[in-house]
């Protein structure tokens, strides 16, 4: 697996956009390989589940995909507040079928803005005017989604690794069990 290094790996736009688009692809990697009970469950109670983080993911994107536009076409444009954390209290992402359907629109939804990034050119030192932060420009606000990205890479993969290894446990238990069954005797 690459190795991904967060704060301030580079600022130069191609490598902000590099890394939008691998740490995306390890994303999508690490959320389809949960069965989608597995998806909707917790590991550890208080952290959000598989099913969560995409829905979070895929709210952040859109809204970071606004924001990206709206800067790049008026330097000083007012951009909202990030709203996107509150999502897994606000919706029930844990009533939905299928983790697929989140990433797949979190997928999009990054193509779209890795696209209209590549068009950005003198865009990346524009600005846009936060409510709360003042102004942010165009590289700050991409480098922050990234490491967004990394820090849900990195929770994906923690609860990837905890349902397996509860899976191992519960399957040597059974295993256990069955050595353990009275033979059928005629």
């Amino acid at each position: 697996m690459p190795q991904y290094v967060s704060a301030r790996y580079s600022e130069q736009p191609r490598y902000l956009c590099k890394t939008l688009r691998e740490v995306a692809h390890r994303i999508e990697e690490l959320a389809v390989q949960f069965t989608d009970a597995e998806a909707r469950e917790r590991i550890p109670e208080d952290q959000w589940s598989a099913v969560e983080l995409a829905g979070f993911l895929r709210d952040s994107e859109r809204e970071d995909l606004r924001a990206i536009t709206s800067i790049i076409e008026l330097t000083s444009s007012k951009i909202e507040e990030r709203r996107a954390q509150y999502g897994p209290e606000e919706q029930n992402y844990r009533d939905l079928k299928h983790i697929d359907e989140l990433i797949w629109d979190f997928a999009t939804l990054r193509q779209e803005m890795l696209w209209t990034l590549s068009y950005a050119e003198h865009a990346w030192d524009h600005v846009g005017r936060h409510p709360f932060r003042g102004d942010v420009t165009l590289t700050e606000w991409v480098s922050e989604i990234n490491e967004r990205d990394l820090d849900v890479m990195w929770r994906l993969g923690r609860l990837g690794a905890r349902s397996a290894q509860i899976l191992g446990r519960a399957a040597r238990g059974l295993e256990s069990a069955r050595c353990e069954l009275p033979l059928n005797r005629r």
